[in-house]
């Protein structure tokens, strides 16, 4: 019986319970339900914002700065520079060269050591093309894009190249190179795949979605195109005489690449097309926002050639800061610490005095993080 009693009372006080809530909830004749509707309110997204933009929102100036940056640094092992690099100066990402590297184990060995450095994972990337632009001799898939005949083949390559990079710790890779060269003597011809605009263009998808199943991130290179030149950019000022319709031909496959593929990573060419902009494309609004922003409809992140080469300009301080006004997003500089650290203090100075807005480093911190957010580091 007492036991009887005991639920009775217990249901009685629950229906009470129940009625008083009730009541209270009322609004007129609208009761508020028990249980919020599940779809998104206006005050749901306040509370939970993009936690990418909530990320940028806090983080200080000093480490939006050198998330856009790109450095290389002279050792097998993480040195005082490098160190100092990532953990003063927060810096984005690493270009490893030849330099830097012996055999898998050290490398491996290189990169967790780096990555262990960083508060937010580095991209770790290399020039790993094939042919005779590699960094680790060592590896397996070595083909150079000049072989490469079909889709099927270049994505097949391109999966077990980012396999073996992925495995070193390698999240990044510099490549493909998607430049339309049609003259053999040129000088990028024999690191192209030797093909017509529109299979370049093919071939390239297949190379990105190759690497991307590899589980690297692919760098298309070099845009708008290098094309014909047969000046080596890295010694030399180039410039193009082919016109527009030249550059047209050019810029076909990496339209065609960002139609699959608007959120990727794409590298800037030192070219000037005089026809579209007498200033180099990495440093011009018309190449860098007009074009592959609006009219291709690129969301990515540009990257910047090597600010350090001959063809960006006298002063890599002073161009990376044009690079970034004209819209990339990150800026290599591999050789160099005075220029790293120098090109640096432009880009926070720029923005300290007004020249250039904090919402814009924003937009392009945002772009890197967003990309970031897509790597398995290995930590």
């Amino acid at each position: 019986m007492k036991i009887i009693f005991i639920i009775l009372a217990f249901l009685v006080l629950s229906g009470a319970a129940f009625f008083m809530l009730r009541q209270e909830a009322s609004v007129g004749s609208t009761v508020v339900p028990a249980v919020l509707p599940t779809h998104e309110t206006a005050t749901t997204r306040e509370e939970n914002p993009d936690p990418i933009t909530a990320q940028v929102a806090v983080m200080p100036l000093e480490e939006k700065i050198g998330q856009m940056l790109i450095v290389g640094f002279g050792g097998t092992v993480p040195d005082a520079h490098i160190t100092k690099m990532i953990a003063r100066y927060h810096i984005g990402g690493i270009n490893l060269l030849k330099r830097n590297v012996t055999d898998a184990a050290q490398v491996r060995a290189l990169t967790s050591g780096l990555q262990s450095l960083a508060s937010v994972p580095l991209f770790i990337a290399a020039d790993q093309e094939g042919g005779a632009v590699v960094r680790f001799s060592f590896l397996d898939e070595l083909t150079p894009e000049s072989d490469i005949e079909s889709e099927d083949e270049a994505e097949a390559v391109a999966e077990r190249r980012g396999a073996e990079l992925a495995a070193l710790g390698i999240n990044t890779n510099f490549s493909p190179v998607v430049d339309y060269v049609a003259n053999p003597n040129s000088y990028l011809y024999s690191r192209t795949f030797g093909a017509n605009a529109t299979t370049t263009g093919r071939l390239g998808e297949a190379m990105m979605r190759g690497y991307l199943r590899g589980g690297v991130i692919p760098v298309v290179k070099h845009f708008p195109g290098y094309g014909s030149v047969g000046l080596d950019p890295h010694r030399n000022g180039v410039m193009r005489e082919d016109g527009r319709a030249g550059i047209e031909e050019s810029m076909a496959p990496f339209a065609s690449i960002i139609s699959k593929y608007p959120e990727g990573a794409i590298m800037t060419a030192h070219i000037s097309v005089p026809e579209i902009d007498t200033k180099p494309a990495t440093l011009s609004p018309v190449f860098l926002t007009q074009i592959l922003r609006e009219r291709f409809g690129f969301r990515g992140v540009i990257i910047t050639d090597d600010m350090e080469m001959i063809s960006a300009g006298t002063s890599p301080a002073d161009a990376s800061l044009a690079a970034i006004k004209a819209g990339a997003d990150m800026i290599i500089s591999t050789y160099t610490p005075e220029v790293q650290i120098a090109i640096y203090d432009r880009l926070y100075e720029a923005v300290r005095s007004g020249e250039i807005t904090e919402s814009r480093i924003n937009e392009s911190v945002t772009r890197i993080l967003r990309l970031k957010a897509t790597l398995s580091t290995g930590r």
